[in-house]
């Protein structure tokens, strides 16, 4: 394969403009809980999201685990729990293939939603959406 610049490599012809769908299937889906949350965490827009103060508990039915989000200050914080760590603005009950699908904007269908539901909005708003087109790696 031709590597030069000019080549079908370095082309972004025959690229799908946008960003590449999130699901259980793609590449996204190998990623871990805490990895897609480090995803979100690094798309707050801190100065927009500044005076947000949200509190979320994520159950993942499928691996058994609960994780606690944070937005606070124009950041988002995150972790793994034992338990949901006390009261939360929200408590949400899903699969993992879930928590992608309500990323790619598939929706709450099957998924469960205790507390204040205006919560997931208020945090979805809070985030930047990705530059497709960054260039990770430049001549």
């Amino acid at each position: 394969m031709d590597n030069r610049a000019g080549s079908p490599l370095r082309s972004s012809a025959g690229r799908r403009a946008g960003a590449a769908p999130i699901s259980a299937g793609s590449m996204a889906g190998a990623l871990s809980v805490d990895q897609v949350f480090d995803s979100l965490a690094i798309r707050v827009n801190g100065p927009a999201a500044w005076g947000e103060h949200l509190s979320t508990v994520w159950k993942f039915t499928d691996l058994g685990t609960t994780h606690r989000a944070t937005l606070r200050n124009g950041v988002l914080v995150h972790a793994e729990t034992a338990g949901d760590g006390g009261p939360a603005d929200l408590t949400v009950t899903l699969t993992k293939p879930q928590l992608f699908a309500l990323l790619a904007g598939k929706g709450t269908d099957g998924i469960a939603l205790d507390g204040d539901a205006t919560v997931l909005a208020r945090l979805f708003a809070a985030l930047d959406e990705p530059d497709a087109s960054f260039a990770v790696v430049t001549p």
